[in-house]
């Protein structure tokens, strides 16, 4: 993938994770406006941190990535060519800091 490509898949990426930061839950209903804001920001922020990676790894089609993230775990689901890229999309989450864990749900192709 092209370098340009890379980058304006990123911004997308980066644009469309911000606004989830927003969205509130059943979950967070004791806690303080603040603090819910707060969880979501950090976990919009890791989920785009996390595909900010993803594009990175030329390996790796990040389109065909979903990542969700909820208080630091983060759940890596959609579909990917083979068994290697689904571990190779699991290490570099992993890698990451700021991970609480991984729940790997990408399934291979072949």
């Amino acid at each position: 993938m092209k370098s340009d490509t890379k980058t304006l898949l990123l911004a997308a990426v980066l644009g469309a994770s911000v606004p989830m930061a927003v969205i509130a839950g059943d979950d967070y209903k004791d806690k303080s406006t603040m603090e819910k804001t707060g969880d979501y920001i950090s976990d919009a922020a890791m989920t785009a941190k996390v595909k900010a990676a993803l594009v990175a790894e030329d390996d790796l089609s990040a389109l065909d990535i979903d990542v969700e993230t909820d208080q630091g775990v983060v759940t890596l689901s959609g579909m990917v060519d083979n068994d290697a890229q689904a571990e190779l999309a699991e290490q570099k989450v992993e890698e990451l800091d700021g991970v609480k864990g991984v729940n790997n749900k990408l399934v291979a192709s072949d």
